[in-house]
């Protein structure tokens, strides 16, 4: 007798709710590989524009790129896992499979290195604030750990299981919100605080320095706590993974646009008639070029190497 093949083990019938389950996770990733699209057009304006900058800063770059490419294709897996080879597979579903690389632990390095550059941005404006800096890295320090803990947490369980405990939830998402929020307003404060010792055609260029600031800092703490609040109150979906996708990308975007806010620096620059001098290529009577260095500069925020092109032509 030919040995008959035992039937394949039965698969948990489909909730009605099934949305809630699927949906944030499709809409975290669509809008991840968004942004990270955002990242690549970012990343091309930076290389191209700025060639001279610091190696360092070069470096900085690539490997958030790089960290951010290995979690695009982290999803992918993870989507393929949930939605091709796991379809109608409510078990596979609820398993975490790579996400917690992905998600906490991927997304609070990156953070981590994005608050690490702004605290060294506040000690090169003002070295005298250094024990305000230790304090962020610090508190970005319980925020990295508490992404390992969710990370470490997370592996090779189901969703259902693994958030029962939310200390490392609260360690990342509320570190991450305290030190943006930290870094938005010692920064604002140092820049505002140096307005009245700017010349007049210069305060547009540190308007939008203190805009940006403020924007992207309060930008990355309020997804933060909008995945906190998600992940703490909706145990029955993981409707936190939507946010949680998304706000890694924008730290990465925010580090890379703060370089190419050179850019806009120029232009400002030219409207006004201001120039400067580029310790990369000497100076450009065209308008204002700004290297890295003396972006991170105390005179580069208040303005008090800025001097008018127009006033040393008529002098």
């Amino acid at each position: 007798m030919s040995q008959q093949t035992p039937p394949p083990p039965q698969l948990p019938p489909i909730p009605p709710n099934i949305g809630l389950q699927t949906g944030p996770l499709l809409i975290g990733v669509f809008f991840n590989s968004i942004l990270y699209g955002i990242l690549v057009s970012q990343t091309y304006l930076y290389a191209t524009s700025f060639p001279d900058d610091r190696i360092t800063f070069k470096i900085l770059v690539a490997v958030v790129f790089l960290l951010e490419t290995l979690q695009v294709a982290c999803t992918e897996a993870d989507i393929f896992y949930w939605f091709g080879s796991g379809y109608g597979n409510l078990t596979k579903l609820d398993n975490t499979y790579i996400s917690p690389l992905d998600t906490p632990l991927i997304n609070s390095v990156v953070a981590f290195i994005v608050q690490v550059f702004f605290c060294y941005r506040i000690w090169k404006i003002n070295k005298t604030y250094w024990p305000i800096c230790i304090f962020i890295v610090a508190i970005a320090i319980v925020h990295l750990v508490g992404g390992i803990g969710a990370a470490v947490q997370g592996f090779g369980h189901h969703f259902s299981d693994s958030r029962g405990n939310v200390v490392n939830a609260y360690l990342w998402l509320v570190g991450g919100a305290a030190a943006d929020v930290l870094i938005a307003v010692t920064m604002t404060y140092l820049l505002m605080g140096s307005k009245s010792n700017t010349p007049r055609g210069s305060q547009n260029i540190l308007v939008r320095i203190v805009r940006m600031t403020i924007q992207t800092n309060s930008l990355t703490a309020g997804f933060a706590v909008i995945t906190l609040i998600l992940d703490v109150a909706v145990k029955s979906a993981p409707i936190f993974s939507t946010p949680g996708y998304i706000f890694g990308k924008l730290y990465s975007n925010t580090l890379v646009a703060t370089f190419n806010h050179r850019l806009t620096l120029r232009v400002d620059g030219r409207k006004t008639g201001f120039s400067r001098s580029d310790n990369t290529s000497g100076s450009d009577s065209r308008g204002v070029r700004i290297t890295t260095d003396q972006l991170m500069s105390e005179e580069t925020h208040s303005g008090v190497e800025l001097q008018s092109h127009h006033a040393k032509q008529n002098a």
